[in-house]
């Protein structure tokens, strides 16, 4: 019994050779049946980043794909889970049915899922995983599944720009006023002040003190995940020699983060010099009279009269004498 077996083998053997096949061909082909794989066309070793637009709307799409190198059709069912939550969601088919020997694609779409305040509160550092499960069905039976897992990220946005709270205080030539800035940060990501420059129109004697003090100062999201305000404090100086204006003020910040400068632009109005040297010292003919201040004098002849009429008498009487001694 053994000896016929051992003579069975060797023939099969010698068979084999004489076509040109080893063996072991013939063993993987009976063991190692087609079948179907799932994967991404789309790459995914960095992660996939969806697009944002300026109204915070997000639009994405990854691509799949299924190849059946089977010599049969293949009928699988598909489900797609995120592992945390996410501001968008998934569209896809819910099945897909592969032609024997054919590479399909699957295609899901990512787009807006909450609205925009709750897009811009997700932190774009989080990084979420998306999961297509494919489940191959035969009749209502599961004859086996795969599944491929991949990143999600949204992008950062960069939105750096200054907000300006005039003084109250009215600025003279010769004399400076403080106001407020806030730097506002309008995108989904900290930012901070790469460079801050300020430029006057037609007041060249003006100047924008404290904007040095902001470079590198880090700007929180505003009004978003809990973030803090940041203010400044600049001083506006006015040289004595600036003369009575509306200045044109315009405070530019530059983001590190996207690189590009925003600013602001508002009007200041300085007072000359002359005219508060006049406001301070007031009106002249307003000042207080001396103590013969509301006295009027007036000229009085007499004394001159009584003074002529004694000289003539005495002239008289000279005369009169003179008469008497030459008579």
């Amino acid at each position: 019994m053994m000896l016929r077996r051992s003579m069975l083998l060797l023939t099969t053997a010698l068979l084999l050779v004489g076509l040109g096949l080893p063996p072991t061909v013939v063993a993987q082909d009976q063991f190692e049946a087609p079948s179907w794989t799932l994967g991404w066309s789309t790459d995914m070793d960095n992660g996939y980043t969806v697009t944002l637009d300026d109204d915070w709307d997000i639009e994405g799409e990854v691509v799949a794909y299924v190849e059946n190198t089977r010599m049969s059709q293949v009928q699988l069912d598909l489900t797609y889970d995120v592992n945390s939550w996410v501001p968008w969601s998934i569209d896809g088919p819910e099945s897909i049915t592969v032609a024997a020997g054919e590479n399909k694609s699957i295609t899901l779409t990512l787009s807006t899922g909450v609205d925009d305040d709750a897009v811009r509160e997700y932190n774009p550092d989080n990084t979420s995983t998306i999961s297509i499960m494919a489940d191959e069905k035969v009749g209502e039976t599961s004859a086996g599944n795969q599944e491929i897992d991949g990143t999600v990220k949204l992008p950062k946005v960069f939105n750096l720009r200054p907000e300006i709270t005039p003084s109250n205080d009215e600025l003279h030539a010769g004399s400076s006023v403080m106001i407020s800035m806030q730097m506002v940060n309008l995108g989904n990501a900290n930012d901070a002040v790469k460079e801050a420059t300020a430029q006057v129109r037609s007041c060249p004697h003006l100047t924008v003190d404290g904007l040095d003090a902001l470079e590198n100062t880090v700007v929180e999201p505003t009004g978003a995940r809990n973030g803090k305000d940041s203010f400044a404090t600049l001083t506006l100086v006015a040289s004595e020699s600036q003369p009575r204006r509306t200045c044109e003020v315009t405070i530019s910040l530059v983001s590190e983060g996207d690189n590009a400068a925003r600013s602001v632009t508002f009007d200041v109005e300085v007072f000359a010099y002359e005219e508060e040297q006049q406001s301070n010292s007031g009106d002249p003919s307003d000042e207080d009279e001396g103590p013969d201040s509301g006295l009027s004098v007036e000229s009085n002849t007499l004394p001159g009269f009584f003074a002529v009429e004694a000289i003539a008498m005495i002239a008289a009487g000279g005369l009169l004498r003179r008469k008497k001694t030459e008579m």
